[in-house]
């Protein structure tokens, strides 16, 4: 699956590095997974729906090591 991902843009972050930043969206359908759950409520509602969005926010640090966030 291919995600179009949007750039933020980049800037400092507080412990002197720098980061740039991404978000993406996509939405999976539970029909294409093997699930076997069809759980039904009294109202006949179902308990999980047939789609499931998933959002990314992403950060990426420039440099050799991960700051210490300490």
């Amino acid at each position: 699956m291919d995600l179009d991902l949007a750039y933020l843009g980049t800037g400092p972050d507080p412990w002197g590095g720098v980061r740039a930043a991404c978000r993406t969206t996509t939405e999976l359908r539970r029909e294409d997974f093997p699930m076997n759950y069809n759980q039904v409520l009294q109202a006949d509602i179902a308990a999980i729906g047939t789609t499931l969005k998933v959002e990314l926010d992403i950060q990426t640090v420039q440099g050799e090591t991960m700051p210490d966030p300490n």
